[in-house]
């Protein structure tokens, strides 16, 4: 028998806003040390669904996703998903990943929906903000937000070996991920994007210009939480000119991952 699912909080690094506003973040530093893949290969999402396991089951006790699947930590929306991993040269390690879940407009459900209108509905605004307020083609959910416990541990000596590569880590890994969220949700025009985020994440997010509203109320499950809607077109334009460089990097990784990938059914 399947666990019920539970989303994903979006938890937030050991890093403020002010951190963000003091660090420029150099794309340069970013291309020396770090791969951002479209995980399209089999071996790729099992890369992501293990980080994914080891962060939400094995640290934080999540018991989250098909309990058919040992030592990874998957779902049905994954199907219907495109899935981002950091992977950090130097070490070799996978240190983040992150999804963007589409409606499936294939399922036999009358009213296909995310994630978080599944499970979260009750807690949701009525207002023009709510999903199905938009196209199915235009919406989706950014959510599965992971980061190596060594990122976000300064004690982890193995990671801080490499001192130079993670100088503004863990803020560099989690904006990365949420930057390259947001590219995709431009490239593939699912403008209108939904999150669940803790209070401290949302404020973190808006220090580097991506400022989310709150459509939901807060609710009481694996800690604080509560639904978030932005506009992507909007996000992109306000981004704060030391991301952009960095921004426009990774924007073009994924567009070339994305022309190459399979379509998604």
């Amino acid at each position: 028998m399947n666990k019920p699912t539970i989303i994903s909080t979006i938890k937030p690094p050991t890093t403020t806003p002010e951190d963000l506003k003091q660090h420029t973040f150099s794309p340069e530093l970013f291309d020396s040390h770090f791969s951002l893949i479209i995980a399209q290969t089999n071996a790729e999402k099992t890369r992501a669904f293990s980080l994914r396991h080891a962060v939400f089951n094995e640290e934080l006790n999540y018991n989250m996703g098909d309990t058919r699947h040992q030592n990874i930590e998957k779902d049905i929306h994954n199907q219907h998903s495109i899935l981002c991993l950091l992977h950090h040269k130097d070490t070799g390690i996978d240190v983040g990943c992150v999804r963007i879940v589409l409606i499936n407009k294939q399922r036999l459900s009358s009213s296909p929906s995310l994630p978080l209108e599944e499970y979260y509905d009750k807690s949701l605004f009525t207002s023009h903000q709510h999903p199905r307020y938009f196209s199915s083609e235009s919406v989706c959910e950014v959510s599965r937000l992971a980061v190596h416990p060594a990122f976000r541990r300064k004690s982890a000596t193995d990671i801080h070996n490499h001192e130079s590569s993670i100088r503004e880590s863990p803020a560099l890994v989690s904006l990365s991920l949420f930057l390259a969220a947001t590219a995709v949700v431009g490239i593939t025009q699912r403008h209108h994007v939904f999150a669940m985020l803790e209070p401290k994440f949302h404020r973190l997010l808006g220090a580097s210009g991506l400022h989310f509203q709150q459509v939901g109320e807060l609710i009481h499950y694996c800690g604080e939480r509560a639904a978030f809607y932005i506009d992507q077109r909007a996000a992109e334009l306000r981004l704060p000119a030391p991301l952009v460089p960095l921004y426009a990097l990774i924007k073009s990784s994924v567009a070339t991952q994305l022309a190459q990938a399979a379509p998604l059914h």
